[in-house]
């Protein structure tokens, strides 16, 4: 009898043990955030929750990427999150990268959100030397670059004017 209530106790608590949740690192561009994803979530229940959380309805484009043994892959949106051959240390980490590039950005790309997105990883791959950009094309986009920058500075700067008033 003792022995019955011992194992039963022993059962229950390895069962309260059990983690029903896990810590995931969602890494941006320019940003990062954490959520509490469930054991049984797919890759599309957490992209789905990057995507809501960024605000960012042109999903198509991106996916969720990780690094095991210096080789990087997608996270596969049907297999669950844990499934994969991540790491099982936590915060298990992901990168949120445009995975598809379109044929004509400038139609294709409607939302600010992934605008900005797009811009900022082909910014770094410039940079890293990842893709080519012959140096004509590199001020090119320098300039278009400084130019949307302060743009934006001065339109910030006549709403205070303005404000101000």
């Amino acid at each position: 009898m003792a022995g019955a209530i011992a194992s039963r106790m022993s059962f229950s608590s390895l069962k309260r043990k059990q983690p029903k949740t896990f810590t995931v690192r969602i890494v941006t561009m320019d940003a990062e955030m954490e959520f509490n994803c469930e054991m049984k979530w797919k890759g599309k229940d957490l992209f789905d929750l990057v995507c809501r959380t960024l605000g960012l309805r042109e999903t198509w484009f991106f996916g969720l990427q990780y690094t095991i043994k210096d080789t990087v892959a997608w996270l596969k949106m049907d297999k669950k999150v844990l499934d994969h051959d991540v790491s099982k240390e936590e915060p298990v980490t992901f990168h949120f990268l445009a995975k598809f590039y379109p044929e004509n950005a400038e139609e294709e790309l409607v939302q600010e959100i992934t605008q900005h997105l797009f811009f900022l990883q082909v910014k770094k791959q410039i940079l890293d030397e990842k893709i080519y950009c012959p140096p004509e094309a590199s001020v090119l986009l320098a300039s278009y670059a400084v130019q949307a920058k302060l743009t934006l500075q001065s339109a910030k700067s006549r709403v205070a004017f303005f404000e101000e008033l």
